[in-house]
């Protein structure tokens, strides 16, 4: 049985991988961040006039069947490979223009959370993805802010749930030989 993943969470169905445009759909075109019109000065403009608040910046949205491998040219991670997102997808910016594309870099720990289940094993033939994608003003940042993604199908909270399920009977550690100690103060 071939599987294709809701983002977060493997939801086992039937499925083939299909790699082809539809008619008149362009193909190669990469989608970012920076391609949806936010380069790393006009997120630090946005997030600068406005600290306190998530600014909107994209919605990505299609099904991923691959990987493609590239070299980090800048910053802290430079020389580290990294991969972008093979499959079908489209992209919306904030102010609601639509692209389509075959190739998708999103920010580092949402697109690892993509290649990873990608990478299962040689039955995941496709992971479904949906994200908005935020950036947020943050001060211990090199780059003075953070990307945010809201995973729009709900693939990591349904899972999150189902393992609640699975483990509600058990109860907290407790008893003589544990010691309980109180939570750090949230700063």
């Amino acid at each position: 049985m071939k599987r294709m993943f809701n983002m977060g969470v493997a939801a086992v169905c039937m499925a083939a991988a299909t790699d082809s445009a539809g008619p008149g759909q362009e193909i190669g075109r990469k989608l970012s961040v920076g391609e949806m019109g936010w380069d790393k000065e006009a997120i630090l403009k946005a997030v600068l006039a406005e600290t306190g608040k998530q600014h909107f910046l994209a919605r990505f949205v299609g099904v991923a069947t691959g990987v493609k491998p590239y070299k980090i040219k800048e910053g802290d991670r430079a020389g580290e490979t990294a991969f972008g997102i093979m499959g079908q997808f489209q992209g919306t910016s904030s102010d609601g223009e639509v692209m389509d594309g075959t190739t998708l870099y999103l920010p580092g720990y949402i697109n690892d959370m993509v290649v990873n289940a990608l990478s299962i094993g040689d039955d995941v033939v496709s992971v479904r993805l949906a994200f908005d994608i935020y950036a947020q003003y943050d001060a211990k940042s090199a780059t003075s802010y953070t990307f945010t993604g809201r995973d729009l199908i709900g693939g990591q909270q349904a899972g999150v749930a189902e393992v609640n399920a699975q483990i509600s009977a058990l109860a907290l550690p407790s008893g003589p030989s544990v010691k309980a100690l109180a939570a750090p103060d949230k700063k």
